[in-house]
């Protein structure tokens, strides 16, 4: 091979190689805030189109528009475009009548045995009722390369299918169409890739996969604030190359430069923008909207088989739609917004003028561009995160449970698995559900499990890609369990106790009862009632499950409330009070006593008020040993000219249980 051959062959495969690698994220214009598209809600509105009856005949071949049932091999690459995308999304079974398989079972049939042009090549346009010619024009490079883009994702899709597919390539004579490849824009650039992917590298075909590199030496159109090379422009190739062939880097300079000048459009003027191709239902039925027109030399022209047109520009929903999929700016999803009004039961209509009235008509290119956008947006979507502790202490024994957060930047629906290690078994619930949502993951360990840390591995799976959490959990001996009764001088229980084990503090339940679990085999236990020791400290030598009772030093307080006259003075409020905090209480009865349960050994204060609390009427600091009678003497009457005289008077005598000694058992 010569050196000019070799630089051939070195320059073909730098294109192959920049060709089949993922595109890179194009730069965003501004920071998007707004709430989530729900992308698979779009592809599946998109789908209803191709509904057998409706959009799709019944011998499986698509139709341009619902109400013209005719095929080009244009709408044919859509179509199949379509059902590729719409498997991936997960919005098309794979099995079973109309499902994938089927689908493209029928659509092979009919490239394989479709009548042919005399010369070799496909008809133009063909029904899709009958699968006869519609004339006797043939088919055209654009055309042609639309479909081979479809029919090599096939092949990548489809292994399996692989020489019929190559025999319905060769069958219909593709590769006579390679010679006219357009080479002045990005039609050119992306119907190319058709012929490129199946080696039909003519010259034509080569220069216009390099457009993007070329287009450095092109007369520039300046056009609101961006300059543009004077070459075919429009959306329709650019969003298509996006979504199916990966163009390469420097791709991304052109298409990032022709939205900009849709958006500085829409700045300067408030119209908005999405400039492509489509149908209409009235006279002149088709128009191509051109941000650059290679053949006036104007920008954003609007021309039709007649010529150029002077008519309300459309904002058509395909280029919208796919516009906010690849470049989620704060103006694409406005203007995704402005287009929604075209959605409908059957699929999204074509698009909305700029006066905001809609287009009625229905087409396959707009519906499967909308659903090759979803699985672009998806695709290229951050991964899906999981909220989940990444550390957690467990007993032999357990079972704990976990909340998860399973969360992502667009509604996707996520399947979650778990992996666990021997010794420890996990469920989680709900297994699936659509972003963002809350799960609860369970996890028992087993008695036998040995103690050590154990890795628990949480997936979640979306049209995304998988996203995988570790939680190490570290797996403690069971040890044993501690049950503690409290009860008071009489044998009483006491709830509210705060008892301490081991440096863990638990608080008796009503009936004066609690359990401490997972305790060593030594402990060192004190019970606190209203901060004061009661019981303890001591230590305790654990080799089983135990149960103790504690007789904590909480004594009972009878009140005597009498009067100067040693009357007894019923309906009388007395509190107990210690460190300032007031820990019992109790009202003297017809008799004049009050018992005052769980009072400590130490000095307390008594206090005696009126029954609304508003008037103190003594006022007492008693020690109280547990035994014995204390009487306070110093009740000083009030003056008989204070109001006060009118009170009540007391006098108190505050007489200790004497407590009954119990030792541990």
């Amino acid at each position: 091979m010569n050196k000019k051959g070799l630089v051939f062959t070195a320059m073909l495969t730098a294109i192959l190689l920049t060709t089949l690698l993922p595109p890179p994220e194009p730069p965003l214009t501004q920071t998007v805030a707004q709430p989530p598209i729900d992308w698979l809600d779009l592809a599946r509105t998109a789908w209803n189109y191709f509904k057998p009856g409706f959009g799709v005949s019944q011998l499986g071949i698509n139709y341009a528009h619902n109400t013209w049932h005719y095929i080009t091999d244009w709408d044919l690459g859509c179509y199949l475009s379509a059902i590729i995308d719409a498997e991936e999304l997960g919005i098309l079974p794979r099995d079973g009548p109309w499902g994938a398989d089927d689908r493209i079972e029928k659509l092979l049939n009919f490239l394989a045995n479709r009548p042919l042009h005399p010369s070799g090549v496909p008809y133009d346009i063909y029904n899709a009722d009958t699968m006869e010619p519609y004339g006797n024009a043939p088919s055209n490079p654009s055309d042609a390369g639309r479909l081979l883009i479809a029919l090599y994702r096939l092949k990548q899709s489809r292994p399996r299918l692989a020489p019929r597919i190559d025999y319905v390539v060769q069958r219909n004579g593709f590769s006579k169409f390679a010679g006219g490849v357009q080479t002045n824009g990005f039609y050119g650039y992306y119907i190319a890739h058709g012929f490129y992917l199946w080696g039909f590298t003519t010259p034509r075909v080569i220069e216009a996969v390099q457009l993007p590199d070329r287009l450095w030496g092109v007369s520039m159109v300046y056009v609101y604030g961006v300059n543009l090379p004077i070459v075919e422009i429009t959306m329709e190739p650019i969003l298509l190359a996006i979504f199916e062939i990966s163009p390469q880097p420097s791709f991304w300079e052109w298409a990032n430069r022709a939205y900009e000048a849709q958006e500085n459009r829409f700045r300067t003027t408030g119209k908005f923008t999405a400039f492509t191709e489509g149908s209409l239902p009235n006279p002149p039925y088709y128009i191509y909207e051109w941000i650059v027109d290679i053949y006036t030399g104007g920008t954003f022209d609007i021309m039709a088989g007649s010529g150029k047109q002077s008519m309300t520009p459309i904002v058509f929903t395909k280029a919208a739609i796919g516009m906010h999929a690849v470049w989620g700016t704060n103006y694409t999803y406005r203007l995704l917004q402005y287009v929604l009004k075209t959605k409908t039961s059957n699929g999204f209509l074509e698009g909305v003028d700029e006066v905001g009235n809609i287009n009625y008509i229905l087409t396959d290119k707009t519906n499967s561009m909308i659903i090759s956008a979803a699985r672009y947006a998806i695709k290229k979507a951050k991964k899906i995160s999981i909220a989940v502790p990444q550390t957690l202490q467990a007993y032999q024994g357990d079972t704990i449970q976990v909340q998860v957060q399973i969360l992502h930047e667009i509604p996707l629906p996520a399947q979650l698995s778990l992996d666990t290690p021997p010794g420890i078994v996990g469920i989680i619930t709900p297994s699936q559900g659509t972003t963002n949502f809350t799960a609860k993951l369970q996890l028992r360990i087993y008695d036998q499990t040995t103690p050590k840390d154990y890795n628990v591995t949480l997936t979640a799976t979306t049209l995304s890609g998988s996203y995988s959490s570790t939680l190490t959990i570290t797996v403690k001996p069971k040890g044993y369990t501690l049950t503690v009764i409290a009860l008071d001088s009489r044998g009483r229980p006491v709830p509210g106790a705060q008892v301490t084990a081991s440096g863990i503090t638990m608080t008796t339940n009503s009936s004066g009862t609690l359990t401490f679990k997972h305790l060593n085999s030594t402990v060192k236990l004190e019970v606190k009632y209203a901060g004061i020791t009661v019981w303890g400290p001591k230590t305790l030598s654990l080799d089983n499950d135990t149960t103790i009772t504690t007789n904590l030093s909480l004594h009972e307080l009878q009140v005597l409330a009498i009067t100067p006259e040693k009357k007894p003075l019923p309906g009388v409020l007395i509190t107990v009070e210690v460190n300032h905090t007031e820990i019992s209480s109790a009202i003297t009865n017809t008799t004049g006593y009050a018992t005052i349960p769980r009072v400590p050994r130490g000095n307390v204060t008594v206090r005696a008020y009126t029954l609304d609390k508003q008037v103190l009427l003594g006022e007492w600091h008693v020690q109280v040993t547990g035994d014995g009678e204390i009487v306070d003497p110093y009740l000083t009457p009030p003056s008989r000219l204070d109001p006060l005289y009118f009170l009540p008077l007391l006098a108190t005598a505050l007489i200790l249980s004497k407590p009954k000694k119990r030792e541990l058992k």
